[in-house]
């Protein structure tokens, strides 16, 4: 008499419940580590830092402004060239 496949396969699904838990688990607890860092992080951070680079008034430098200035001249022209199906 052959032995039942389906028995060996479901011991080797069943043997490998506890180690898939522990995955899970080990999962949960690297992502709870990492949502309190950013929240740490994110307490420290200045609020009284410029923007960033996408506001225009905090550019002060002639060659960035006229940089921004092109770019969103060729964004518009872009904009207007683009087929109307895509």
């Amino acid at each position: 008499m052959e032995p039942d496949p389906n028995s060996e396969l479901s011991k080797l699904i069943d043997g490998a419940g506890p180690i898939a838990g522990l995955f899970v688990l080990a999962l949960g607890v690297a992502l709870v580590l990492l949502w309190f860092s950013l929240n740490r992080q994110m307490k420290r951070i200045n609020p009284d830092l410029p923007m960033g680079r996408g506001n225009s008034e905090d550019i002060d430098d002639e060659g960035q402004a006229a940089d921004l200035e092109l770019n969103n001249e060729a964004l518009e022209r872009g904009a207007d060239e683009q087929a109307p199906n895509s």
